[in-house]
């Protein structure tokens, strides 16, 4: 566990000296944009841990130990070669099985880390959140998915500039890794409906339909994955294993906030109607999924959009309010994030180098 909390102190640290640089230049930061220094070290800092990190995440083992089968199968475009690709590339630069997680790790963390600093309005607080909300840690769970998952949130920028064709080649792109990646055509329509009250009913009301609709979610995955889901034994433990509630609970938290103080936000600003929606099919997603793990990494779609949308909802507190409500709001994140990091899986953290 030191090696996160060093971590975070790295990115602390890397915050301080952007506010130093700006202040002696005297760059009043109304964008909240870090400079290419801080962006780079933030970068480094994140996908150096992730990339370089053994046996660490639940999927590790079973990535490392298929290295082999992964550089030499063939390539089809309908059976996910994306990781096979990478594990192709490894083999040219370095034949390791270690090489392959490191590109993979490098890609993901790149891809989320980048998006969100150009897309964020209070960048350091969104990175935090990045780590906190669980998408950083995510990636050594699912290696493969989470390289979906950064491909579509790379190209979210597509959906806001209502760019059906490129967004359409995001998620093919994003289904060579994952072919789950394929609700990303639903990201395209839903942040665009109206932001309200009536819309967040609808849309749980719709979530509680997923949850009693299982057989049929799952006959739908066996056959995007042209493989029938095992609803027996061992690996329906995994399946139909409920979520930890604290999860889904963490996940409704900023809807519940908008709710709230709704009258103070501008529900018609392109900007924040699709973060917050983003925020809201998350929640919703989540919720489906409650008795489901396997459903669960659903989520991982849509989470990253909560580091986003943070910052909007903030906005409207008064300045000398912010900074203790951040400071509240951060302190409880953490929280949640270390009962996360406390699994088996993830709390023994060892080097590459170790093995």
């Amino acid at each position: 566990m030191a090696v996160y909390f060093w971590m975070i102190l790295g990115l602390g640290a890397c915050f301080t000296l952007n506010t130093y640089y700006e202040q002696k230049n005297r760059m009043c930061s109304q964008t909240g944009k870090p400079t290419k220094v801080t962006s780079v070290l933030i970068v480094a800092i994140l996908a150096l841990i992730a990339g370089l990190r053994y046996k660490v995440g639940a999927d590790f083992d079973f990535y490392y130990l298929n290295y082999g089968y992964y550089k030499s199968a063939d390539l089809k475009f309908l059976d996910e070669p994306g990781i096979r690709i990478i594990a192709r590339i490894a083999k040219h630069i370095y034949d390791d099985p270690a090489t392959m997680i490191f590109i993979a790790a490098l890609i993901t963390v790149s891809l989320m880390v980048i998006t969100i600093l150009k897309n964020s309005e209070m960048y350091w607080l969104s990175v935090l959140l990045y780590v906190f909300l669980g998408d950083w840690s995510g990636s050594f769970n699912g290696i493969r998915q989470y390289l979906a998952v950064a491909v579509l949130f790379a190209g979210h920028r597509y959906i806001k500039e209502k760019k059906l064709f490129h967004w359409l080649l995001t998620v093919v792109i994003a289904t060579t890794f994952h072919i789950t990646a394929i609700i990303g055509v639903l990201f395209y329509f839903y942040p665009r409906i109206k932001l309200s009250v009536k819309s967040i009913v609808v849309s749980v009301i719709a979530a509680y339909i997923g949850l009693n609709i299982y057989d049929r979610i799952f006959e739908l995955i066996g056959l995007l994955k042209q493989d029938e889901l095992i609803l027996e034994g061992e690996k329906a433990t995994y399946i139909l294993n409920s979520i930890n509630p604290l999860r889904i609970a963490v996940a409704w938290v900023p809807v519940v906030f908008f709710l709230v103080f709704m009258k103070y936000y501008d529900i018609k600003q392109e900007q924040f109607r699709f973060y917050m929606n983003m925020s809201i099919l998350n929640a919703c997603l989540m919720t489906t999924a409650m008795n489901s793990a396997y459903l669960g990494r659903v989520g991982s779609y849509t989470s990253a959009y909560n580091a986003l949308v943070w910052p909007l909802l903030l906005k409207p507190i008064k300045k000398e309010s912010r900074g203790i409500f951040i400071f509240v709001m951060l302190i409880c994140y953490m929280l949640y994030w270390l009962t996360e990091m406390s699994k088996e899986d993830l709390s023994v953290f060892l080097w590459i180098f170790q093995r």
